[in-house]
């Protein structure tokens, strides 16, 4: 009478123990797996552990990739990288080609070029599952330049072997006709091969090509029966992804949520959603978070970004629909505005509509933030700008000491338009109290950086002096003609007033021109009364009364008054008491207080009919576009 199995699994085990414990290597690893397997003895993962290590040590190959394989899945033992990497390489120096494949997968991550070399060395050889792990390298140029050609070369290899992911990769690129001539009969013959192992992204496509009139229900009865048998049979297809990539978990998800070939199940679709989604698969955190927008904002908002950050443009714009909305997320406009962008330059419709809305609406508001957050992190350049700001009263309300408060971050950082700006605060006391010291040390910081305004007003300040700094002609003439050399209009029109000072009329005609030229006004003023009284030039009543005339025109005051007395005396325009009274009236109302006495005696001459003539003028000059109120 023979013996039991189990009985003579419990002999074989005693005598491979009595084997292992003297040192034996092959019997070592043999007690490691019946302690695995449970075969001849009770099933202790720990003992297998041991036994497997000590049989490694003493270089058995099988063990060492067993053990490599221990330690990278944390079977017996805490998780290790390192230690798996160390055993693996171990086994694959002994010529184990499965090892190669391991240590190709370890490697991928960080050092994708030698991953490959491990890949392509053991597919070379044979291996199925290697020959795959190659196809992908050249499929997404990962550690290799890519290559479709060859990536389909692999993959057939390696679905010819059985290998049902390189199958249905096969099936994608003949369907598609991606590297190869499409051909949709070759395509169902490989998805219906993978699907046959269980493969969901396979049944997917399959159950596709039947809605599109090109798949199983064009083939008959039979297969339609085929067809209710897979929808009944759900283990298949679940076996098959637990052991799968996060792919097949995620078409896994997808077959639930439709209820293709499975029982409808929103449940267990959410379930693969999340394996695949801890994975790493934007598609399935997508997935997840579009099952949780109705009623968990915040689950929502973190599967969006998990998706977003690896490139899914769809997640990118609902990430964005909800931080515009602050749900489940802190409102942000500028990280919606930046999502939208991603999105659109991925060529995704909506997210180019959003954008171009949400820049019409709010792109002011959008950009104040962006420059707020740079400046509360500390750059000079936004500081500089929200002292900008605050000073003009752009986009919010005009605020001096907020303005001043920003320039001094921006200038004590070296930023020398900040610096010049906070002088002109100091000079004129807006935001902090007035204190000419201060102003003279900051203009002169930024006059150091070539900044013209702060030249020109250092050189004003030179020019008049100030207490503790004595009037130096000679700085300021230096100062300002930097300044005006830059071409900073003020600077020419006081190098002007410089040489008028100092009798050099010429000289002041020259730099009143090119402030003319500039634009400035109060050069054209100057230049007017130079012809007027032929200084530095020809004395011209009719070109004066021009110049004056047109910075009349231009809102200076005292141009003003001098166009009133030209009307009133006759001096280079014909006599006119109405146009006088009108340019003395426009004067003294910006304060000039020469033209406030002539205009008494002027309209004291006029009848009521001129004097509401005057004011009619004086109401339509205030009211014309060209006018400076």
């Amino acid at each position: 009478m023979s013996e039991s199995p189990s009985a003579s699994d419990k002999r074989a085990f005693t005598r491979r123990l009595k084997e292992a414990r003297i040192g034996d290597a092959a019997a070592q690893y043999e007690v490691a797996l019946m302690y695995a397997t449970g075969v001849g003895v009770g099933k202790n993962v720990s003992q297998a552990f041991t036994w497997t290590k000590a049989a490694a040590e003493k270089g058995h190959t099988a063990a060492q990739y067993l053990l490599g394989s221990a330690f990278a899945g944390g079977l017996g033992t805490p998780k290790d990288a390192q230690k798996a990497l160390f055993w693996f390489i171990k086994a694959y120096d002994r010529g184990n080609e499965k090892a190669a494949l391991r240590l190709a997968k370890i490697l991928a991550t960080g050092q994708p070029a030698l991953a490959f070399q491990f890949a392509i060395e053991s597919a070379e050889k044979g291996l199925a599952d290697a020959q795959l792990a190659v196809a992908d390298c050249y499929a997404g140029a990962i550690g290799v330049e890519q290559d479709n050609r060859l990536a389909l070369a692999w993959y057939q290899r390696a679905a010819e072997q059985g290998v049902a992911a390189a199958q249905f990769a096969l099936a994608q690129a003949h369907e598609q006709g991606s590297g190869v001539a499409a051909d949709l009969d070759l395509a169902r013959q490989w998805y219906r091969e993978a699907a046959a192992q269980g493969h969901p992204g396979a049944q997917l496509a399959l159950d596709r090509l039947d809605a599109e009139g090109d798949g199983r229900a064009n083939r008959g009865a039979k297969s339609r029966a085929g067809n209710r048998e897979r929808r009944i049979n759900d283990a298949r297809w679940t076996q098959f992804a637990v052991h799968g990539r996060p792919d097949d978990l995620f078409h896994l998800g997808r077959m639930f949520e439709l209820g293709i070939s499975v029982e409808k199940s929103v449940k267990q679709a959410r379930a693969w959603y999340r394996k695949a989604a801890e994975l790493g698969h934007a598609g399935a955190q997508y997935a997840l978070a579009q099952g949780f927008e109705s009623s968990e904002h915040g689950q929502a908002a973190q599967w969006y970004r998990k998706a977003a950050a690896q490139g899914h443009a769809d997640a990118q714009c609902a990430l964005a629909a909800l931080q515009l909305q602050g749900l489940g997320t802190t409102h942000d406009p500028v990280s919606a505005l930046t999502w939208y962008a991603m999105a659109a330059e991925q060529g995704h419709a909506s997210a180019q509509f959003a954008l171009a809305q949400l820049l019409k609406k709010d792109a002011g508001a959008i950009a104040f933030d962006s420059i707020s957050r740079a400046a509360a992190a500390g750059d000079a350049q936004a500081q500089c700008a929200m002292g900008d700001r605050y000073a003009q009263g752009a986009g919010v309300a005009q605020n001096w000491f907020e303005a001043s408060r920003w320039y001094d971050m921006a200038a004590h950082q070296g930023n020398a338009a900040a610096q010049c700006a906070l002088a002109v605060c100091y000079a004129d006391g807006k935001g902090v109290k007035q204190d000419m010291a201060h102003a003279f040390i900051w203009f002169e910081k930024a006059a150091a950086q070539n900044v013209p305004q702060a030249q020109w007003n250092l050189g004003e300040l030179y020019a008049t002096g100030l207490p503790g700094v004595e009037a130096d002609p000679k700085k300021a003439t230096l100062l300002c003609k930097r300044a005006a050399n830059a071409g900073f209009a003020p600077a020419s029109a006081t190098l002007g007033a410089l040489f008028a000072r100092a009798k050099k009329h010429e000289r002041a005609v020259q730099w009143w021109t090119l402030a003319v030229e500039q634009g400035d006004l109060e050069s054209l003023f100057n230049l007017g009364q130079a012809h007027r009284l032929g200084l530095g030039v020809a004395k011209d009543e009719t070109k004066a009364f021009e110049l004056l005339r047109k910075a009349a025109v231009g809102g200076v005051a005292a141009a003003q008054s001098r166009l009133g007395l030209a009307y009133a005396t006759g001096e280079g325009a014909a006599l006119d008491p109405i146009e006088a009274s009108k340019w003395f009236e426009l004067a003294a109302l910006r304060g000039d207080q020469a033209a406030a006495v002539n205009r008494v005696r002027a309209r004291s001459a006029l009848s009521p009919a001129q004097l509401a003539e005057v004011d009619r003028r004086v109401r339509e000059f205030l009211g014309s576009p060209h006018s400076v109120r």
